[in-house]
């Protein structure tokens, strides 16, 4: 399996432990809410020996309040924030990139998009 496919798989099996199902790129149609989306974007440095991505992790939900949508962000800060979760034959390390409240014209649309930098590695 590719570096990317595992790291997208070892993404969705943390974002699976809190609330609300974890789709790559777009949600199914008749998702229900909360539900969390992800995208991996490649950012290159030549001769490096990782790859560096962004993860771009979106936390929507239907509700007159951000609560719901806060606690979510708060439980997916503390997976990913500073860690690093080995899963041989990749080594990838997260970092916290930023957190935003996305304002939506639907007032009952909750929105929080966060970004971290993954530093991977794998065996050789």
């Amino acid at each position: 399996m590719s570096k990317t496919l595992e790291l997208r798989g070892l993404i969705r099996e943390q974002l699976q432990t809190v609330p609300g199902e974890a789709y790559y790129k777009t949600a199914d149609k008749n998702a229900v809410y909360p539900y969390k989306t992800y995208i991996l974007e490649s950012i290159n440095f030549p001769d490096s020996t990782r790859d560096d991505f962004d993860l771009v992790i979106d936390i929507w939900d239907r509700s007159p309040d951000q609560k719901t949508v806060e606690e979510i962000a708060d439980q997916i800060e503390a997976l990913f924030n500073v860690a690093n979760i080995p899963r041989p034959p990749i080594y990838p390390t997260f970092f916290r990139d930023g957190r935003n409240l996305i304002t939506d014209p639907d007032k009952t649309l909750q929105h929080i998009q966060m970004h971290f930098i993954v530093q991977l590695y794998e065996e050789v």
